[in-house]
């Protein structure tokens, strides 16, 4: 059980959606003994009476019983699940009420707050990961899934967190699997719309050479979300000194590299082989994170020197950048796709001023093509 001291949320609130959680999601059953007040107060380094405040809303829900004659407390064999479900739907939409309208007060516009808060869920992902999920997929049953796979930019999640918030009758899925993965998902029909940003060296183009290796029979329709620089992210006053990939061959320099299949890890491979530099020479090559935040974070957290990402994930995370290439990210959709309710959406919110406005205020990215579209034919 995790307590945050610094929430707004009270301390008895967050054990009592605790067990919630852990009864919503089958981890505890009806019958189950919750731990005794004391015993969990100690672990826990609370007061009792706080524990017992969780354990009296508990009570008044109907979660739990009771029970005088063992001096325990049990989950409810009449725990009504969506009844806990509606509760944490409330008490999460409170919190971000309050937090919007704090927000609000201090003069933040709409669009900041969506990219402070997108930023933020993609920085702490794997803390807020689980919460979110299981306290929205009862609402996303009854919503249109539309599903994104391909390569991770925060510009991604910025997009499908404001398609979800315009439209109360669908919701993005994203999938950051890589370029090329992504792509051989959407040409499997398991995805609605990739991203990626392949670059074929020999021709200097992006992403169409792939495209017509992958899906030769395939009309495809190739819509342009930005132009970013990729390059090595480096802790805040580069205090390793690092001037180009060449360095990364030091023995004092560890490295952080993007998962295989990812257009970021194929333009890192590809600068090796050019600067003639193997693999094995970079301490921390086989060290894989599958997101450009997750790359910064590790950067951040002192667990490499340098990694290989966007400037947009740098900018976020206050640490230095070095830029090695401009790269197109491009949106991928099929042409017998293009008129399906989903992508309209999507492509309509390409173009809304609020979305460009929230991109052109983060670094690294360049919004002059964003929109614009190319038709990748058969053959």
């Amino acid at each position: 059980m995790i307590i945050s001291f610094d929430s707004s949320e009270a301390i008895y609130s967050q054990i009592a959606d605790y067990f919630r959680r852990q009864i919503t999601t089958g981890k505890m059953k009806p019958g189950d003994r919750l731990p005794a007040i004391r015993a969990l107060a100690k672990d826990l380094g609370l007061d009792p009476g706080t524990i017992a405040r969780a354990y009296r809303e508990l009570g008044q829900d109907g979660v739990i019983d009771s029970h005088q004659g063992s001096g325990g407390s049990y989950v409810s064999t009449k725990v009504a699940e969506k009844h806990m479900v509606e509760r944490r739907q409330d008490r999460l939409k409170s919190l971000v009420d309050r937090m919007l309208t704090d927000a609000q007060n201090l003069g933040f516009s709409a669009e900041d707050i969506e990219m402070a808060f997108t930023l933020r869920l993609a920085e702490r992902h794997k803390t807020y990961n689980g919460l979110l999920t299981e306290a929205v997929m009862p609402e996303k049953k009854e919503r249109l899934e539309f599903r994104f796979s391909g390569s991770h930019d925060l510009a991604v999640e910025l997009l499908a967190n404001h398609v979800s918030a315009l439209y109360e009758d669908m919701y993005v899925t994203t999938s950051f699997v890589g370029s090329l993965p992504g792509l051989m998902v959407l040409e499997r029909g398991e995805a609605d719309i990739a991203g990626a940003h392949l670059v074929d060296y020999e021709t200097n183009e992006f992403n169409i050479p792939f495209i017509k290796r992958l899906m030769p029979n395939e009309t495809v329709i190739l819509v342009n979300l930005m132009q970013r620089m990729q390059g090595l992210i480096v802790a805040p006053g580069n205090p390793r000194h690092i001037i180009s990939v060449l360095d990364l061959k030091r023995p004092d320099i560890t490295f952080v590299n993007r998962q295989k299949g990812s257009g970021t890890r194929i333009l890192f491979d590809s600068k090796l082989r050019k600067l003639g530099i193997a693999p094995a020479s970079v301490k921390g090559y086989d060290h894989e994170e599958n997101t450009h935040v997750a790359i910064a974070t590790a950067v951040a957290q002192g667990q490499a020197d340098v990694g290989i990402g966007a400037q947009s994930a740098a900018s976020v995370t206050h640490l230095d950048f070095i830029p090695l290439l401009k790269e197109r990210y491009d949106l991928v959709i099929l042409e017998k796709n293009l008129n399906s309710p989903g992508v309209q959406r999507i492509l309509e919110v390409t173009q809304q001023e609020s979305f460009r406005r929230m991109l052109s205020s983060i670094p690294g990215y360049d919004l002059n093509d964003t929109g614009k579209t190319t038709t990748v034919s058969p053959g």
